[in-house]
């Protein structure tokens, strides 16, 4: 007879088919618009595990539970990850597909992130989309007037069509219901309501993820909590220290290339945490090094803002060899250095980041990325991400 403790990690039999189907499917769809590549692997047979990441995209949890659970074949035992509560509510999928957007509104996908192994935390303790406060106080209360809920600040931005909670979860108040009001513009008796249900909700979810791990379960968490804006890793905290002592930890180092090519480069690396060094210091460390970095730090060390395909390509290739043995490089980075920054240089060019004479480029002041929103200088994040794996491998 199975160990009761033992069955919680268990997916249920009747399920794996779907479950595999979601894994596939996610494995597949992500792989569309992104290149994906990683570097390791969890072992086949392991016991209580919790694998921790840093944090700068939110693709990061799905790509890494599916590729890693088909890697180790993880047909009976799901590979758990810490998710943030929000996906377990309408219109997650709708903000992220826009043109999806009309069919997706209203739909609550939990149940699909569920069977592939996420799992649920209350991580926004202070502030949230108004949408889901409406969602948490319609299920205690059923629909109440917006005006005794929100404060007038608060009501000052929304249409002057939302008179009920009930209406931020309507399709023409989508965008609307999506932006944050903090904890503090809800009124009382709610405010002092929506915060004990976090503080009970965040307990339980801590409580379930112990429960997990305990069991035997492998547990994905990203501790910085929300991806980084600037490229410097955010302090590791949240259910960290309650995790990290009931089991072996093993560490994937994140980085992106987001120079270099039309789609979006995701890489990773996998590692077994040593002790007696910090983990943001070895997730630093075993991070890859890309084309993206290299020349986004030389871009921003130098600080003129012209410069010829020649001295990039100088620049980078004389930066590669300054590197840190213990520093992992991207094998096509490695191999051909010269061709990696030139695909980089275009790429600038295609993101508005710079324009080209010839093979003579000139830096513009618009330095955003379409994948990175909360970043308004991707040069800057660029080198601070580098900096910051430089750390790393000093520490090492």
């Amino acid at each position: 007879m199975e160990d009761p403790k033992s069955a919680l990690r268990v997916a249920p039999l009747a399920i794996q088919p779907f479950r595999w189907a979601s894994i596939l499917s996610v494995a597949s769809y992500y792989r569309l618009p992104y290149r994906i590549r990683g570097w390791g692997s969890l072992p086949r047979k392991r016991g209580p595990t919790l694998l921790i990441a840093n944090h700068q995209h939110e693709v990061e949890s799905a790509v890494l539970i599916s590729d890693l659970t088909i890697a180790t074949i993880s047909w009976r035992y799901p590979i758990f990850t810490v998710s943030s509560r929000r996906m377990w509510e309408p219109g997650f999928f709708a903000e992220r597909i826009p043109w999806l957007s009309p069919v997706l509104r209203m739909w609550n996908f939990g149940w699909l992130f569920s069977s592939i192994g996420l799992q649920p935390i209350e991580n926004e303790l202070s502030e949230r989309p108004f949408v889901s406060v409406a969602y948490g106080l319609q299920g205690l209360h059923g629909d109440l007037d917006a005006e005794i809920v929100f404060s007038e600040k608060a009501r000052s931005r929304l249409p002057a069509t939302v008179k009920r909670i009930g209406d931020l979860l309507r399709a023409e108040h989508f965008l609307a219901s999506r932006s944050r009001v903090k904890l503090t513009e809800v009124l009382e008796p709610y405010r002092k309501e929506m915060m004990q249900l976090t503080r009970e909700q965040l307990e339980a979810d801590l409580q379930h993820f112990e429960n997990l791990q305990r069991a035997g379960s492998t547990i994905f968490l990203a501790p910085e909590g929300f991806y980084s804006g600037d490229g410097k890793m955010q302090r590791l905290r949240g259910s960290l220290s309650r995790l990290a002592p009931l089991a072996e930890i093993w560490l994937a180092g994140i980085s992106y290339d987001p120079l270099v090519g039309r789609r979006l480069s995701m890489l990773y690396r996998l590692d077994k945490a040593v002790p007696d060094v910090p983990l943001d210091l070895q997730l630093k460390r075993i991070r890859p090094v890309t084309t993206s970095a290299l020349l986004g730090t030389w871009l921003h060390e130098r600080g003129e803002q012209t410069f010829t395909a020649t001295e990039a390509q100088n620049a980078v290739e004389n930066a590669l060899s300054k590197l840190p043995d213990v520093l992992f490089v991207e094998p096509e980075l490695r191999r051909n250095p010269h061709r990696l920054t030139l695909r980089a240089l275009h790429g600038l060019v295609q993101l508005g980041i710079a324009e080209a004479d010839g093979m003579t480029y000139r830096l513009r002041p618009h330095r955003t990325h379409p994948e990175f929103p909360r970043t308004t200088d991707i040069i800057e994040y660029l080198y601070n991400f580098h900096c910051e794996t430089l750390e790393g491998a000093h520490a090492a």
